[in-house]
């Protein structure tokens, strides 16, 4: 057989032995890329679009606590605040019989101190106020009662933020120094609808109290109520 008759035997062999090996391998390789490439981009962009959600956003739990109290106090005496009143009382015995028969105001006047105050219907710790004095304290006119209510507790890298308070006081102490005292939501404090308090970065306790103003004995008003309330969350920060 000629060498040119060989040579068109073996092409017309060889030819569609080289369209099945090439063919479909090619187009399955090139599918199954595809479909790697595919589903790897999806898989990778769920994965960030997940870890960049949670990274930059905290759910905040905004907590609330508050209670019905009185709004006065009383050391049992019907004087009103400014008045002469008992400065001190002592037991009184019948002449003739040696009979106790109760006590009895034995020195009258103005007090001159806080402690000329009876505190023992004051639950909390009675406070100086400025009523009838400008600028100072005149121990004649009645102390508040200041009642602890509640303490908040921060580690550091926790802020306190409030969003609402009603009739009390916010006194944070921090490493045992007076950090701030915060009596209304808005000014220096981080705006109208909420404050941060001072000292985030530090251990910190949140002493929440209210105060009851005197009131004397046989006012009508005595025994009225008032509500103190307030909304808080803890928020976690970065301490740098």
């Amino acid at each position: 057989m000629r060498n040119d008759q060989i040579f068109v035997l073996l092409l017309v062999v060889l030819l569609p032995m080289s369209g099945c090996f090439d063919g479909g391998g090619v187009g399955e390789a090139e599918g199954a890329q595809d479909s790697d490439e595919t589903s790897g981009t999806t898989v990778v962009n769920h994965y960030y679009n997940n870890t960049t959600t949670s990274q930059n956003s905290q759910e905040r739990t905004w907590h609330s606590s508050g209670e019905i109290v009185n709004k006065y106090w009383n050391d049992g005496q019907d004087v009103a605040s400014g008045i002469v009143r008992c400065l001190e009382y002592g037991a009184s015995f019948d002449s003739d019989t040696g009979e106790y028969l109760g006590e009895e105001c034995k020195e009258t006047g103005y007090p001159d101190s806080i402690s000329d105050w009876n505190n023992s219907d004051c639950i909390g710790e009675l406070t100086e106020s400025s009523t009838g004095m400008i600028g100072g304290y005149n121990p004649r006119y009645a102390p508040s009662c200041t009642i602890v209510a509640k303490t908040i507790n921060t580690n550091p890298g926790e802020a306190l933020i409030l969003y609402e308070m009603q009739s009390i006081s916010i006194a944070t102490t921090c490493g045992g120094v007076l950090s701030s005292t915060i009596t209304q939501i808005g000014g220096y404090y981080g705006g109208e609808e909420s404050a941060i308090v001072p000292g985030s970065a530090l251990s910190c306790s949140h002493d929440i109290s209210f105060t009851q103003s005197y009131q004397q004995s046989s006012s009508a008003i005595l025994n009225d109520m008032k509500i103190w309330s307030v909304v808080y969350a803890i928020q976690d920060t970065v301490v740098v």
